[in-house]
């Protein structure tokens, strides 16, 4: 079967997940194989103001780099934050032709409040459920919840807020970070997949403030 129309009967279940949850639940679908303009289909986007053709989140690439699909069917649990600054709680299921091999992801984004507790437990029951095997824990964890995905409009804000949240890691502004600071900045960027995005050298260079041929060099330092 085409991959296109496999992902294509998972539309209903965007509307089923919506339906069940409400207003304040996104319910998307991700095509993995066109990064650039991935969601084909998704219900409740005003919540993070994304609509048909949005690319790839962060973690979506990552995922792609790290190939967790492989082990696991599919990341629940995780926070998650919008360009506007709005937390969600989020879960993604992998979705896998029969090769194994990752085609698309369905993806369940529920705000934070008080009042949502309940239907967020429902939908964390219901997203494990379908994903038998699944990890309640974010593929990036130090022990504190923390923001793992950021859930972007454009595929370059995608880039701007991978570079932002890994110099957040740092305690030192960029002007002032050292070669080896930037390397090391580069290079776990690298592992997170941001590389290959289209344009992806030029917005790094631009946010640690040196050249595209010096992130070159950064990239194939060892």
């Amino acid at each position: 079967m085409d991959y296109k129309k496999k992902l294509e009967n998972y539309i209903p279940l965007v509307d089923f997940i919506a339906d069940i949850i409400g207003s304040h639940c996104e319910v998307l679908l991700h095509d993995i194989v066109d990064v650039q303009n991935s969601v084909i289909a998704i219900r409740n986007g005003y919540i993070s103001g994304r609509k048909l053709g949005c690319p790839l989140t962060d973690l979506g690439f990552e995922i792609l780099e790290n190939k967790a699909y492989l082990k696991q069917n599919a990341v629940v649990n995780y926070l998650s934050r919008t360009e506007s600054g709005e937390k969600l709680k989020s879960s993604t299921y992998f979705i896998k032709d029969e090769n194994n091999k990752l085609i698309g992801m369905l993806c369940v984004n529920i705000l934070i409040s008080s009042e949502n507790l309940a239907v967020k437990d429902l939908a964390d029951r219901l997203v494990t459920a379908l994903a038998v095997g699944s990890m309640g824990i974010p593929p990036v964890s130090n022990g504190e919840e923390k923001i793992v995905e950021s859930l972007h409009t454009s595929i370059e804000n995608v880039v701007v807020s991978a570079v932002e949240k890994i110099i957040e890691e740092y305690d030192v502004p960029v002007e002032r970070m050292s070669v080896d600071e930037k390397t090391s900045i580069v290079k776990k960027l690298n592992a997170k997949g941001i590389f290959k995005i289209k344009g992806a050298i030029t917005q790094v260079a631009s946010s640690l403030q040196t050249s595209e041929s010096t992130i070159y060099r950064y990239l194939s330092a060892k």
